[in-house]
């Protein structure tokens, strides 16, 4: 079943509830000020949620999508992927409709939903598709119980990501140090390993068993992303009921460079050292080593999970109030686009290194039994 075989919730008529993290050199009296100063936003009413400290964003999305099925409003998030992933599982557990306002260094999944970039003209847009009952169902993919909108991995990503974080507080937050933390990251020596793939290539399907020698595994649930990097996969994570999975395998250092450069000019369909496909469900686990937890990247999060790693698509779709027909302005690929591309698929070419990770990670919430997303912690 597609996100489109679903029936749309009751359009929101209540308070706007707005999500708004805390991010590192964020000014958010600034923000605040901004948004504020839109004027269709002063006819309703907005109730602001921001966490005391950024690992409390889960809970606050929670409570924030309860506010909204309790008032019939709608909960908001003003954020990156992170942000928006945590607000997404809570309005899918909730199940209420949200909105986005994109704040993030990629902003995959607003791009891939036509959302303008702007934060003033994304409230404005979000008003008219509230004012007038646009919605549309967004599938949503799940690794053991967590959802994820943009793409799930395993290897170097999770390490890359809080190398990345550590950039960001010392450098400030842009593309440019996300593409240089991605690029210091990605050519230290790295392994492969063997890992075993139990696949559905779609509902219905008998389950095939196979064993990939990789440094990377990556499942993509964005089509622009997947696209961009030039594989055909997107069309068929497009058209609903499909994720998209890339595999890389060892290769040299200069070999991995090619890689890298062929992911971010669009021509990583025809890189000899890639295996991609398309399936409907997923289970990974190691076929030649043992670890009790590999840690896994979501949507710019990290976590430690219990292998096999099952991925599978949401029974249920996430309603997202945005403009309707989607529309979306994503420029030329070009060198510079090309070079500012690296980063966000570093999760594509970089290489395993099972148990990377930090001592001072936050503690993760506890997983939703019902697999609608997260609980709070």
């Amino acid at each position: 079943m597609t996100p489109s075989d679903h029936t749309a919730p009751a359009a929101p008529r209540g308070p706007i509830h707005l999500v708004v993290p805390k991010r590192p050199g964020a000014d958010f009296d600034l923000l605040r000020a901004k948004l504020e100063g839109v004027s269709a936003l002063q006819d309703h009413d907005v109730v602001w949620h921001v966490p005391p400290e950024r690992a409390d964003i889960v809970q606050l999305a929670y409570d924030a999508a309860e506010a909204a099925r309790q008032d019939g409003g709608l909960v908001v998030a003003a954020g990156g992927d992170g942000t928006i992933n945590a607000v997404a599982a809570a309005a899918l557990r909730s199940g209420v409709p949200m909105g986005v306002l994109p704040m993030g260094t990629f902003n995959y999944f607003a791009r891939e939903h036509g959302l303008a970039l702007d934060p003033e003209v994304a409230v404005q847009d979000l008003l008219k598709a509230l004012d007038s009952g646009d919605m549309r169902p967004v599938q949503v993919g799940f690794v053991n119980q967590r959802l994820f909108l943009v793409n799930a991995s395993v290897g170097l990503y999770p390490k890359l990501l809080a190398e990345r974080e550590k950039a960001s507080r010392r450098f400030g937050r842009s593309r440019m140090v996300a593409v240089a933390s991605a690029v210091w990251s990605m050519f230290r020596p790295s392994a492969g390993r063997r890992w075993r793939v139990v696949m559905k290539t779609h509902q219905g399907a008998q389950s095939s068993q196979e064993e990939h020698l990789v440094t990377t595994l990556f499942v993509g649930n964005n089509p622009l992303q997947l696209d961009r990097m030039g594989l055909a996969e997107a069309k068929l994570v497009a058209d609903g009921g499909m994720l998209g999975v890339v595999m890389l395998q060892p290769q040299g250092r200069w070999a991995v460079a090619r890689t890298v450069w062929n992911a971010a000019t669009g021509q990583l369909g025809k890189d000899s050292a890639v295996v991609s496909l398309a399936c409907s469900e997923l289970a990974v686990s190691p076929a030649s080593w043992r670890p009790p937890q590999v840690k896994v990247a979501f949507d710019g999060e990290r976590e430690w999970m219990v292998p096999p790693l099952q991925f599978s698509i949401g029974a249920r779709p996430l309603w997202l109030v945005a403009p309707s027909p989607l529309v979306r302005d994503e420029p030329p690929l070009t060198a510079a686009t090309a070079v500012a591309s690296l980063a966000a698929v570093a999760a594509v070419a970089a290489a395993i290194v099972p148990g990377l990770g930090d001592s001072d990670d936050a503690p993760a919430p506890a997983p939703d039994p019902e697999g609608h997303g997260l609980l709070p912690a």
